[in-house]
């Protein structure tokens, strides 16, 4: 398997990242340490190369309306201007084939798919008369407590009155770029979409700002303690949205190591309750950190089978850990409401 390249491959070389296959890309699984990569994002600012994503343009914004009822589960017709919106994309069976952003420009529709979804995604409008258009953009994350002081500085846009969720074109140290402030950490930043000519100076630039390199492993770390589902974890071709939706938190009551996607939960009685959809060390929290899917209440006390050990683990509000979302009363059954904040209600985070 012949596996694609982001224009910013060469540079990942160049820092010794650990390459690996994501989505039928060459990806950056880490640098040097996932840990002070994770770190770096959560207390100063760490840059994604984002590039695997699929930027594209809806060539009709009318036929797109048209069929929004029957394909998303969230609606465009309020979007204004410079607006993002977190959706869904419905498969004839009510699963969910993807999750996507959607930007509404002057005239058209924008989307960002997900990289291994991105040809599954085209063919989906496709089928229903919808035609898109790849763009060719290339994304580039920043995120932070200090992302956005690091894009400013590149910019004469006053980015401070940029509302979460939406985007804008600016001049970025001389290169057009589109940039919208979202992003999947639990962290305020940005994705800026670049040309791929670009990409590598833009890329240099923050890096000479300050910015930490981070790969494919502090993405996944960050993003679970942000509550954030990911395709084929949390959103499946066989789930519904609502199933999705009752996504919950655990914690390890007991040390019996790491909980990943695919142990089973039990619960007092030893009956299988659900399993766990992506699992974790959090290295903010320090302990261990999983997203569940139970097909029955949750109980006060329940059990994931760590490598045959039945370990105890509580029911936590979701995010684990966010600065742009706040988190949840507890509850110890599963919620109507999406737990991860990422419902037909909200607009935040992206299932990269």
């Amino acid at each position: 398997m012949t596996l694609k390249h982001t224009p910013l491959y060469d540079e990942h070389l160049k820092l010794g990242a650990k390459i690996v296959e994501f989505g039928g890309w060459a990806m950056p699984l880490q640098y040097q340490n996932l840990i002070a990569e994770h770190k770096a994002v959560r207390s100063r600012a760490g840059i994604f190369d984002a590039g695997h994503m699929g930027v594209v343009k809806f060539n009709s914004a009318e036929k797109l309306l048209a069929v929004q009822r029957a394909a998303l589960t969230r609606y465009l017709d309020d979007m204004e201007v410079g607006q993002i919106r977190y959706n869904r994309l419905r498969n004839a069976q009510g699963g969910i084939a993807d999750d996507i952003l959607v930007y509404k420009d002057y005239e058209h529709f924008l989307a960002v798919f997900n990289a291994a979804n991105t040809q599954k995604d085209l063919d989906f409008f496709a089928g229903l008369g919808v035609g898109c258009e790849p763009l060719g953009l290339h994304i580039i994350a920043v995120q932070g407590p200090q992302a956005e002081a690091l894009v400013q500085k590149h910019t004469d846009e006053e980015l401070d009155k940029l509302k979460y969720y939406t985007f804008l074109p600016l001049e970025f140290g001389g290169y057009d770029v589109l940039a919208s402030k979202t992003g999947y950490t639990g962290e305020r930043g940005f994705e800026l979409m670049v040309p791929p000519r670009d990409c590598p100076a833009v890329w240099r630039l923050l890096l000479d700002g300050g910015a930490v390199p981070c790969g494919l492993g502090a993405r996944d770390t960050l993003r679970i303690e942000a509550g954030m589902p990911l395709y084929g974890h949390e959103l499946r071709d066989s789930w519904t949205s609502e199933q999705s939706d009752s996504i919950i938190g655990l914690k390890m009551l007991d040390k019996a190591g790491i909980p990943r996607q695919g142990y089973q939960i039990f619960n007092a009685r030893e009956r299988l309750i659900g399993e766990v959809t992506s699992g974790t060390f959090s290295p903010t929290l320090n302990e261990p950190i999983a997203m569940a899917y139970l097909a029955a209440d949750a109980a006060k006390t329940m059990f994931v089978n760590i490598r045959g050990k039945m370990a105890r683990a509580k029911v936590t509000p979701l995010p684990f850990y966010s600065n742009v979302r706040k988190k949840k009363k507890e509850k110890v059954t599963v919620p109507e409401e999406h737990h991860h904040g990422r419902g037909d209600n909200c607009d935040c985070g992206s299932g990269h």
